[in-house]
């Protein structure tokens, strides 16, 4: 991530990430949108694994999300459903240049449109205007992501509750984000637990003996994470 990431001072401020290769483009949006107050980060990189870390790490209040291929929305469109299938929906702009792709969004009538469930439409060459209305609009939809101790607690609270309901037995928390022990079905024991710094979820095994672990996968999903876990066996 370049141009402008979030600093302590502006972490109270809205947050907006601009996903888009076109560096010019982007740094013109991330100028404009930080003249208007928003805290705002650029990601150029627009593999899903990219996209998904920066979702996860930032939890920005709304996405400006323009496709990697030039000629088509391509993976966006994937990329788009997955964000609004998260725990935490992001608000998500489609912002093209590709003109089939914002009239297909604009009808969402196509099965892959209506799962993007997109907040807004940007088309390029943008109107300024209609690029701060829609932002604004966006970001309004949009929970503010809450770090406060309380809020850890309602989110580790919460995985409990999945682990119960996937069969876990023997669930031991902690007070960090989302960090648990458990056993699965034939007695594993399981770690499973946030990694803030590579903005994803890591499923580890415990041997029975001699202290050794073995990481099974890493995912940005939680409820990918959990299925995966309950599946681990000596």
């Amino acid at each position: 991530m370049t141009a402008g990431e979030s600093s302590p001072e502006t972490l109270s401020r809205r947050q907006v990430l601009i996903i888009d290769d076109d560096r010019d483009i982007a740094d013109l949006v991330h100028a404009i949108l930080t003249d208007e107050g928003y805290a705002v980060s650029v990601l150029h990189d627009q593999d899903a694994a990219a996209i998904r870390t920066a979702i996860n790490l930032l939890e920005p209040d709304c996405v400006l999300l323009d496709g990697k291929d030039p000629h088509e929305y391509g993976e966006a469109w994937d990329d788009a459903a997955w964000m609004r299938g998260r725990d935490r929906r992001v608000p998500l702009i489609m912002f093209s240049a590709h003109a089939m792709a914002t009239q297909e969004a604009e009808a969402s009538e196509t099965p892959r449109s209506r799962a993007a469930g997109f907040a807004g439409i940007v088309p390029k060459p943008f109107d300024l205007d209609h690029l701060i209305t829609q932002v604004a609009a966006a970001v309004g939809l949009a929970e503010p992501f809450d770090m406060s101790e309380p809020a850890e607690q309602r989110r580790t609270a919460a995985l409990v509750a999945r682990l119960n309901a996937a069969g876990a037995r023997e669930i031991h928390v902690s007070t960090r984000r989302e960090w648990s022990n458990f056993r699965t079905e034939d007695g594993t024991l399981v770690q499973m637990y946030w990694w803030q710094r590579d903005g994803v979820y890591y499923v580890v095994r415990h041997a029975e003996t001699g202290g050794v672990l073995e990481t099974i996968g890493r995912f940005y999903d939680l409820d990918a994470a959990i299925t995966l876990a309950m599946t681990v066996r000596r």
